[in-house]
């Protein structure tokens, strides 16, 4: 009910069933006369070539399998593996800032991924952090992706209903001194993140209808087609802000995107990648996607870039494979996995202590 295209593809559907009904009841007249072997054959036949064309591979529906039961601790999450999800234990304090990105796969291509992180990859970004980057297997929609990162947990938002969880990343780092808050460009009521998100141990939720926290007088653009909300720009202004103001506690900041849900519409992200002829991937929808993709990697590029910002960790992650409609452009990533990329302040490595007392003590 949140968006006007998926309640047109619902009217739609509903006309047609109606038509089909009008049709069937017409057709009983004369129903001795109708054979329905032409019909099975021809369902049979189509069911075979879906199944052989668009099934997942062998090693995705073992995944799916192995992962049927819901609620259930997972270890494959990139929140698990880069470390910080381990941070309260270490006594470790940094400001942490997690990046979901709406529809963001793993690429099969480097050389893709590694368009798409751009800016994050650059020189300015290694003088100051140290990036690594990988893949996780995903399942489910995005509010899957966000269980599976803020709680490292196979389950979707119906799950916290009636739960109120303690393990989570977020309850966990508050419960050790942090400030927590998270950002959506869109409704707070849409899959109930009002109620299961403070359950999870977010303190603060800035969503539309509080302008992400950005002041009243301050002009906000609207932004998406199937889901229209703010601009992931106008939130990125809002995260800066909020890690860079004033306060003395830790703060964990998680941010889900929204720009890059499809259909994406043209225009709204710097054109980067020619994608009006398809730009280097040959499709031009997976084309758009990317450049809303790698606009979030410019926006929290300059984040990380901030002279203002203190020693912070920053994860983007994608939450589930782009749903896009060619086989061609789902055949350029890889089956069940999302893309994400661990940026580490240096001084938070042996490296990067090394080039401290270097730059302190000289060579």
């Amino acid at each position: 009910m949140q968006s006007l295209t998926y309640l047109a593809v619902f009217g739609l559907l509903f006309a047609t069933l109606l038509m089909t009904y009008r049709t069937v009841i017409a057709l009983k007249k004369s129903r001795d006369r109708i054979s329905l072997v032409p019909v099975l054959i021809v369902t049979i036949i189509a069911g075979s070539a879906d199944f052989l064309l668009n099934s997942p591979p062998k090693d995705v529906k073992q995944l799916q399998l192995r992962l049927a039961e819901t609620f259930e601790p997972i270890d494959d999450a990139a929140s698990f593996k880069t470390g910080l999800t381990q941070l309260t234990e270490t006594g470790e304090s940094p400001d942490l800032l997690i990046v979901m990105v709406e529809g963001l796969g793993a690429f099969e291509s480097q050389a893709y991924q590694d368009l798409v992180w751009g800016p994050l990859l650059g020189a300015r970004i290694r003088e100051r952090y140290a990036a690594s980057q990988g893949t996780t297997h995903y399942f489910g929609s995005t509010t899957s992706g966000e269980a599976r990162e803020l709680c490292n947990l196979k389950a979707d938002y119906r799950d916290f209903r009636d739960k109120d969880m303690s393990d989570c990343l977020p309850y966990r780092v508050s419960a050790s001194g942090y400030k927590t808050a998270a950002f959506h460009a869109f409704t707070e009521r849409f899959f109930e993140r009002k109620d299961w998100f403070p359950k999870i141990g977010f303190q603060e939720l800035y969503f539309l209808e509080d302008r992400v926290g950005l002041k009243p007088d301050d002009p906000l653009p609207w932004c998406g087609l199937s889901f229209k909300g703010l601009c992931d720009t106008d939130v990125a202004r809002s995260v800066e802000a909020y890690l860079t103001s004033d306060e003395t506690r830790p703060r964990f900041v998680y941010w889900l995107t929204l720009n890059s849900h499809k259909p994406v519409k043209p225009g709204e992200a710097p054109e980067r990648l020619a994608c009006e002829e398809g730009g280097v991937f040959g499709d031009r929808e997976l084309c758009l996607m990317s450049e809303q993709w790698l606009n979030i990697s410019h926006l929290v590029e300059r984040i990380a870039l901030n002279r203002k910002l203190r020693k912070t960790e920053i994860l983007l992650v994608g939450d589930h494979h782009p749903p896009l409609f060619t086989r061609k452009a789902r055949s350029l990533f890889q089956p069940g996995k999302v893309a994400w990329l661990h940026l580490k302040p240096l001084d938070a490595t042996p490296k990067g202590r090394l080039a401290a007392a270097k730059r302190e003590f000289g060579d």
